[in-house]
């Protein structure tokens, strides 16, 4: 993807979030919309594995609601919707969700 088209992708992920949840910062006090760049320049292997692994580590992070590991499955979930493929999300769950 080109710098503009990352650019344009994260603004529709920013633009369609409930209750602003890319706004603001992180734990570690980086822009959210940095992790929506890694993930929208990721290809369909790339973001599945991400996905299952923050899938993975949100439900580790059950106990910390503040958790990064939570928004980060929203994003790689809307990533997926916002590429029509919203099956690869489901896949990842099941996947992470066996071990």
């Amino acid at each position: 993807m080109t710098p503009e088209e990352i650019k344009e992708a994260v603004k529709v992920l920013v633009e369609g979030s409930i209750l602003d949840k890319y706004n603001g910062v992180d734990n570690f006090k980086s822009p959210k919309t940095d992790y929506l760049k890694k993930i929208v320049s990721m290809d369909d292997k790339q973001l599945f594995q991400e996905c299952k692994d923050k899938i993975w580590l949100s439900a580790y992070a059950s106990n910390n609601p503040r958790s990064d590991y939570h928004w980060h499955c929203d994003g790689c979930y809307d990533e997926f919707a916002r590429r029509g493929k919203t099956e690869l999300y489901k896949q990842a769950w099941e996947k992470a969700s066996k071990g």
